[in-house]
């Protein structure tokens, strides 16, 4: 299960990284911040937050 773990951790890693890379584009691209930006800065977040979370989780396994 700790590796099962793991590898949802380093998901939502990569996940996080894409949207970051979304959004640079996106603003890059339009110089606005447009709803594509929004949307990925929104997707963002919330792969950060399920990471830590996923985090945690393999914390209190131990």
């Amino acid at each position: 299960m700790k590796k099962f773990n793991r590898f949802i951790q380093i998901i939502w890693l990569g996940v996080a990284a894409v949207a970051a890379w979304e959004a640079y584009l996106s603003y890059y691209n339009t110089k606005m911040f447009n709803g594509r930006f929004w949307l990925m800065i929104g997707a963002f977040t919330a792969a950060i937050a399920m990471y830590s979370i996923r985090k945690r989780q393999g914390r209190s396994m131990k």
